[in-house]
């Protein structure tokens, strides 16, 4: 190896680190690696930017935007609960859920097909006595596998052909994963349906917790200036004889008053930590003069108060943020109630909390709430407070209609998609189904950035000279097991890089390997660049391994235990499908 080779070997090294550390977002680290590159004068400032002209990348975020239109409608949502008619069976339900879920993510984002299941699937677990933690697990290891079966299923499909085409070769079809991607959904759920249901986990989610046990939520309240209650002892106060209420704790200053006694007299200033049920914390607090939240929030000024449960995204902008800096109140007409960390309580003030992702939120929420929340990324809700969907129906399946149409005009190479898509929108541009503020809203610039400038590290990749002289290592080391053995060797690293990294992440650092594998092995590199794919998507053994996983994690209760004992043995099945099926459809057996 020479020094370029060298160097750029720490740069991927520094990626996968910063990566693994989560210090930095994935955005950053990968524009923080180009401007490197092109600084040392491994690549040109041309090659550093060109990912921002790919064709197969403006696809990409043209397809995320119609599949967010799509979703806005409830349209997909509508088809589910009025047509399909869900059994009262725990496994007929499964294995209709499944497949519309599969289906769905085939065509549209997997974030938002989960996040429409969430609030329907939980409500149907409590209307049958089913935990959640035998049903969200399945969705979204069925929003996985759905993402398999297409070109478009997932992002990383997408990035992975817009790597195939800044390396100069051929543009994946929509249909080149479909052949091994079913295989891979039918093993998947037939895996749930005959063996993995009993592996699922029976867990309280945080709301049957709450139910249960009133003591598991903690909220702080305010004893403002000038309240009727300053003076007054607990006992008079009526703090002690609350429904669903306890007085866990006053904090008055830096001192903490615990356990409260019934003699004790509150003070201007005073936060009290009440713990049970939120229901029950939210009419209190309305209902009183004199109480408002602790730090900048108040709650909503609303004839009908709503308590909502949210779980915090990936992309969320609060992640990192302290509870009283959010500014839920100025931007959803909500206020945060109480927070939930992997099922524990959270012990404190609730102000001084820092968010993290997954985190399940209390939110307390006024008539504005659901109007503000529409086209947020910052959470999920996955309450049951909304589930009509008082849809137009001719408008939806207009939209619905001339989205698929612009795949199908792909698949019979009538029309390329990038510019079937781009009239697309700028119909519905034209015709205010969507606005330029929308477009804003939708687009997704961390992708964006991720993807234009995963093409300057793998052109780095190839340039020096690196992905062939590892790649030659790779052909030399599993030489004796033929092509068949490099295969299983791009997929299986793809798959254990994805679990400690992003999906996206590990797709591009594995790709200009698995390239010049492929040259190096003087065979077609499609099954190679699929396998980069399918490796990367493939994550079920834990919830920070694809985000599906993640927005399932605190709804369903789950430890991180649970992913690793049900999702192993799908993961093996995963790798064992995708090796022998790319081979037999690719003529390697």
């Amino acid at each position: 190896m020479n020094g370029s080779q060298y160097f750029v070997v720490a740069i991927l090294a520094a990626i996968v680190a910063l990566l693994y550390s989560r210090k930095l977002s994935p955005s950053v680290i990968f524009l923080s690696a180009a401007a490197v590159l092109a600084f040392s004068g491994i690549i040109s400032p041309s090659e550093a930017l060109a990912g921002f002209g790919n064709e197969a990348i403006a696809a990409m975020l043209m397809l995320l935007i119609l599949s967010q239109i799509i979703w806005r409608t409830g349209f997909v949502q509508w088809i589910f609960e009025v047509r399909l008619k869900p059994s009262n069976r725990y496994r007929v339900f499964l294995a209709q859920m499944m497949p519309f879920v599969g289906g769905s993510s085939a065509f549209m984002n997997n974030t938002p097909v989960v996040a429409m299941m969430i609030p329907f699937v939980s409500d149907w677990g409590n209307r049958h006595n089913v935990p959640a933690s035998k049903l969200l697990m399945p969705l979204s290891w069925a929003a996985i596998l759905g993402g398999m079966v297409t070109l478009i299923g997932t992002s990383t499909n997408m990035i992975v052909n817009s790597l195939v085409v800044g390396a100069g070769g051929k543009e994946l079809s929509i249909l080149d994963f479909t052949p091994v991607g079913l295989m891979l959904f039918a093993g998947g759920m037939g895996y749930v349906l005959l063996l993995g249901y009993k592996a699922l986990p029976r867990r309280k989610s945080p709301s049957e917790k709450l139910a249960e046990s009133p003591r598991e939520y903690i909220s702080n309240l305010i004893v403002e200036a000038g309240s009727d209650l300053v003076g007054k002892t607990v006992d008079s106060a009526s703090l002690r004889s609350l429904k669903d209420l306890f007085l866990v704790e006053i904090l008055r200053g830096d001192s903490v008053i615990a356990p409260v006694v019934p003699t004790e007299v509150l003070e201007a200033g005073d936060q009290l930590l009440l713990a049970g049920k939120i229901s029950a914390v939210a009419e209190l607090a309305a209902g009183r003069k004199g109480l408002s939240l602790a730090g900048k929030e108040d709650f909503p000024t609303a004839e009908k108060i709503h308590v909502v449960k949210v779980v915090v995204s990936p992309r969320s902008s609060f992640i990192g943020a302290k509870v009283k800096n959010t500014n839920f109140r100025g931007r959803f007409d909500a206020a945060i109630l109480a927070v939930h960390r992997q099922g524990k309580r959270q012990e404190g003030k609730i102000g001084d909390m820092k968010l993290r992702s997954g985190d399940l939120l209390l939110l307390v929420t006024g008539d504005d709430f659901a109007g503000s929340t529409r086209d947020t990324e910052d959470f999920f809700v996955i309450s049951m407070i909304k589930q009509i969907h008082n849809i137009d129906l001719k408008k939806s399946i207009f939209i619905t209609a001339s989205s698929f149409s612009c795949i199908l005009l792909s698949i019979f190479g009538i029309v390329p998609l990038f510019n079937s898509l781009l009239a697309l929108i700028a119909v519905f541009l034209i015709s205010r189904i969507v606005s330029s503020g929308d477009l804003k809203q939708i687009i997704n610039m961390n992708l964006l950035v991720i993807a234009a400038f995963a093409l300057a590290v793998g052109k780095a990749v190839q340039v020096t000279g690196l992905g062939d002289l590892l790649a030659g290592s790779v052909v030399e080391w599993f030489e004796p097991l033929g092509v068949i053995g490099v295969l299983a060797a791009v997929y299986i690293t793809t798959n254990v890089l994805a679990e400690l990294i992003t999906t996206t992440a590990a797709a591009t650092i594995v790709f200009p390997f698995a390239a010049a594998s492929a040259a190096a092995l003087g065979v077609d590199g499609t099954p190679f660049y699929l396998a980069v794919a399918y490796g990367a998507a493939a994550n079920f053994i834990t919830p920070v391994g694809y985000q599906t996983n993640l927005m399932i994690y605190g709804p369903g209760g789950y430890r991180i235990s649970d992913f690793l004992k049900a999702g192993l043995p799908l993961k093996l099945l995963c790798a064992v499908i995708a090796i022998l099926g790319l081979s037999l459809v690719h003529g390697f057996l």
